[in-house]
């Protein structure tokens, strides 16, 4: 009889701590900034201290099409705060927008 306590009480553990951590699951933002960047030393400035930014997942910098790409958790973090991250950078932002959201895993 305990041990049939024991199995019943471990599976309500189990299920508690997998219905905490579906719960506790967080939105991605993904955001797109155009910003003036021209040259590798900017992308690698911005490689080095935006990724230190609140929530921030993954970073992309595309020289070619002058666009920064950042993911980043949405209750850490916002694109306005991201924006103002990389222009004191040296890096003007003239637009910016958000292009999908998705559950962190």
């Amino acid at each position: 009889m305990k041990t049939i306590k024991r199995v019943v009480l471990l599976l309500a553990v189990l299920f508690g701590v997998l219905a905490a951590q579906a719960a506790g699951k967080k939105e991605l933002t993904t955001v797109v900034y155009q910003a003036e960047i021209s040259c590798e030393n900017c992308k690698a400035k911005l490689e080095k201290n935006i990724p230190f930014e609140k929530g921030v997942k993954k970073l992309t910098v595309d020289l070619e099409k002058k666009t920064v790409t950042v993911s980043f958790r949405g209750d850490k973090n916002n694109a306005e705060n991201i924006k103002k991250a990389i222009e004191e950078l040296g890096f003007p932002v003239s637009s910016y927008s958000a292009i999908e959201e998705s559950p962190q895993k």
